[in-house]
């Protein structure tokens, strides 16, 4: 069975990420008397928290940090090939483009904000102690806002944007399983994947709540972010869940030129 593992670019950003910044806070240490202890408060930069959710546990990794980003990625895909998809061909997956920020708008544009990426690891403890089966792991945020640029081809997920005039793409409407993005014959209303050029993530109300893509050996229920409802049931192989407070960007994929161009 051929996986590509190309989710670690993804990993990898937010791990660069996270030492880019560890980097900038190195300073030298000092000791400090029993009095400046108690004038000092602080919060550390990776937190390790362990959960339990109908029967798996998982333990998380994260970036106690708010992050903002200008980064270009190319034919990302995800997944698994040699099993017989229900509608898109090819990986889990297959996205040709996905760019934080965009070039040609404002200079908030320029970057896309991120607070508190995550890495989560799932595991199965129902064979009894000793016996623990790792299921696979997710990447994600608890918030992200601004312009992201993004071309998908196949994706295997749950994933709502609200499009306005144009339509609403909604993967659950398709088999949520390697979806083509195609709308219903005769179907009104409906954004195809192949409209779609990016969205905007976050509006008024805050930040988008629940990116995140899984990649597991079988189907796992995770828990709904603070104050969300639990999300769709993630299948295995690649899985992306995005659909909080998504506004299309309609049309072609805004442009996104190296910072400093």
């Amino acid at each position: 069975m051929k996986r590509l593992p190309k989710i670690r670019t993804l990993i990898l950003a937010c791990l660069s990420a996270a030492l880019t910044l560890c980097a900038a806070a190195r300073a030298e240490s000092l000791e400090l008397s029993e009095q400046e202890l108690a004038d000092v408060s602080g919060q550390g930069l990776t937190i390790l928290s362990n959960s339990s959710y109908n029967g798996l546990d998982f333990s998380r990794i994260t970036l106690n940090a708010d992050l903002t980003l200008n980064v270009n990625f190319k034919n990302i895909v995800l997944g698994q090939y040699n099993y017989a998809p229900n509608n898109g061909l090819g990986a889990d997956i297959n996205m040709p483009a996905l760019q934080f920020g965009r070039s040609d708008g404002t200079a908030a544009q320029r970057l896309v904000q991120i607070s508190n990426p995550y890495l989560e690891f799932v595991y199965d403890n129902t064979a009894g102690a000793g016996n623990n089966k790792m299921l696979g792991l997710r990447v994600g945020f608890d918030g992200i806002s601004g312009d992201i640029g993004m071309r998908l081809a196949s994706l295997s997920g749950s994933m709502l944007v609200d499009g306005g005039a144009a339509g609403i793409l909604d993967s659950n409407a398709g088999s949520g399983k390697r979806w083509d993005g195609s709308c219903p014959t005769g179907g009104s209303g409906c954004l195809a994947m192949s409209q779609l050029g990016g969205v905007t993530a976050g509006n008024a109300a805050g930040p988008s709540r629940d990116f995140w893509i899984s990649m597991l050996s079988a189907p796992v229920q995770f828990q709904g972010a603070a104050g969300m409802a639990q999300p769709a049931l993630a299948q295995s192989g690649a899985w992306m869940n995005f659909r909080d407070r998504l506004t299309a960007i309609v049309g072609a994929l805004p442009p996104n030129l190296a910072l400093g161009r």
